[in-house]
């Protein structure tokens, strides 16, 4: 006599499928939850690393043209420019997104941060912007031109 053995199938079933697509939900509905309450601080952490980086061009265009650059801070429209100090001429204008306000310019005369021909800042102070919560980011530039975002 022959034995045929029964091919087993293996299959998904329609409740596993719903269980899946149920797990998926809920964790997509959980992180788009954070998403939204971390976003303020999202838009604060991109402001200030945007904003260091313009300081670090200004800086750089400054020891590569041998041509004072700087950083002019307009706190009424919530924007800076790129300034080449020697004329004065406007290189380029930055605006900080909504939601992000500048919350201190300390130590700056006129707002402005200068670098000399060597990279050097005119004046050492700190430059901190806030979101709509309150946080805030502090970006510190030392006399030697370092910049540092707290």
């Amino acid at each position: 006599m022959l034995n045929y053995k029964k091919k087993s199938i293996a299959a998904v079933t329609l409740v596993e499928i719903l269980v899946v697509i149920g797990v998926m939900a809920a964790t997509i509905g959980m992180s788009a939850v954070f998403i939204k309450y971390q976003q303020p601080n999202i838009q604060l952490y991109a402001a200030s690393h945007s904003l260091r980086s313009r300081l670090q061009k200004a800086r750089q265009i400054t020891l590569t043209e041998q041509i004072q650059h700087g950083i002019q801070f307009d706190t009424q429209d919530k924007s800076y420019l790129l300034i080449d100090t020697s004329g004065p001429t406007i290189v380029e204008t930055f605006t900080l997104p909504p939601n992000i306000d500048f919350g201190a310019i300390t130590q700056f005369t006129n707002n402005q941060v200068n670098f000399n021909s060597a990279g050097v800042a005119s004046q050492a102070g700190y430059i901190t912007i806030e979101n709509s919560r309150g946080d805030q980011k502090t970006i510190t530039i030392n006399p030697s031109g370092y910049l540092e975002i707290e």
